[in-house]
């Protein structure tokens, strides 16, 4: 459904914009999930010889934001709610104006925060749930009472009239909860956002706990989410729709070419400023480039950066594949797979392929029936 937020993305992209940005605070987090891209522990900080950006110099950049057209923002980490200063950060952008959203786990989400997020309400609270039980969220966060704090957020932030989406990150070891968590946020009347694919570690070194699907179970996990959230006649609308495979106009003549440039929101209206205060288009990749907006100007990051996006090639290796309509690759995918932007990267290959068996499988059962 196209939205406010998507026409002001649009008219954003057009005039080089950067109409909505990420500040990363902070990679600590009071959880160690198997799945997490950015994770770090305050020792493991202090021993690479780095350290947290304080709040006083996020909000001069933020300033800097404001006068060259950001209007959203998006507060992440880490669990923000460890960062230090973050109240004191938030509640200064807000009366900025900044339309502001946050990422948490919510287990440091208690009634003092939730009052003082009355006084200062945000455009949303993201809360991810990392499965519906605390044995999960021993399995997956080393940490069971999280279930509960996290359930506990989630109530009072609604009950407070607060806007809340529930965020999941689906695992081999949180498999058996699909269903649980996606009729937790309906019995809420909460959208629930749920990810069945999970980028390999991209910014930490990787570790024998991680953990995400092989390419065919996520296939299944992807179409386990679309019939649950889906009622009888969608999923037979979206099976049907999905079957058909590109027609003559979804046949684009740049798709896989040397003229195919990143077509989403990132570097072209939105951008990411990780912890260690380096600006890039996507929080997952550092492609076409990086810039450093605490020790340049914010608009000449900007310009460099967009400009960089609009000129970068991207996807000569998917050139000519007939399967964008169950695929459409997303370049950070691509370049967390392959290392690069231009290669094939047969985890999506094979994902799509399963998509579309599986869709194929379905449609044909309810026909049948």
């Amino acid at each position: 459904m196209y939205n406010l937020s998507d026409y002001l993305h649009s008219k954003a992209s057009r005039n080089k914009v950067p109409l909505s940005g990420t500040f990363e605070l902070s990679p600590v987090c009071n959880f160690a999930c198997k799945m997490c891209y950015v994770r770090r522990t305050p020792e493991q900080i202090k021993n690479d010889g780095k350290e947290i950006i304080t709040w006083d110099k996020w909000l001069e950049l933020a300033k800097q934001c404001r006068d060259a057209g950001t209007l959203y923002l998006l507060l992440t980490g880490g669990e923000p709610f460890l960062y230090p200063g973050f109240k004191e950060l938030y509640t200064e952008l807000h009366k900025m104006g900044f339309i502001l959203y946050i990422n948490s786990n919510g287990t440091l989400i208690d009634e003092a925060a939730v009052e003082w997020l009355k006084k200062y309400a945000p455009g949303r609270v993201n809360v991810t749930l990392y499965g519906a039980s605390p044995e999960t969220y021993e399995r997956i966060c080393g940490n069971p009472k999280g279930f509960e704090l996290a359930m506990d957020a989630i109530k009072m932030l609604t009950e407070a009239k607060i806007p809340v989406v529930i965020n999941a990150s689906m695992i081999p070891e949180n498999e058996c909860d699909l269903e649980k968590i996606i009729e937790i946020g309906k019995s809420l009347g909460l959208n629930t956002r749920m990810s069945t694919y999970m980028f390999p570690p991209m910014r930490r070194e990787r570790e024998d706990c991680d953990s995400r699907f092989t390419a065919e179970q996520s296939a299944q996990m992807y179409m386990r989410k679309i019939k649950c959230l889906y009622s009888k006649e969608e999923y037979f609308e979206f099976l049907e729709r999905n079957a058909k495979g590109n027609t003559e106009e979804d046949n684009d003549e740049t798709w896989g070419t040397d003229t195919e440039f990143m077509r989403c929101r990132a570097g072209r209206s939105s951008f990411w400023v990780n912890w260690e205060g380096n600006m890039t288009a996507c929080g997952m990749m550092d492609f076409p480039m990086k810039t450093t907006p605490f020790t340049e100007n914010f608009c000449d990051c900007w310009m460099k950066l967009t400009d960089s996006v609009r000129n970068a090639h991207v996807l000569k290796g998917c050139a000519g594949c007939k399967k964008r309509n169950n695929c459409n690759p997303c370049v950070a995918m691509i370049y967390g797979e392959t290392g690069t932007v231009d290669e094939k990267a047969p985890y999506m290959c094979r994902l799509s392929e399963c998509v579309s068996e599986i869709i194929k499988k379905e449609l044909e059962e309810l026909r049948d029936e």
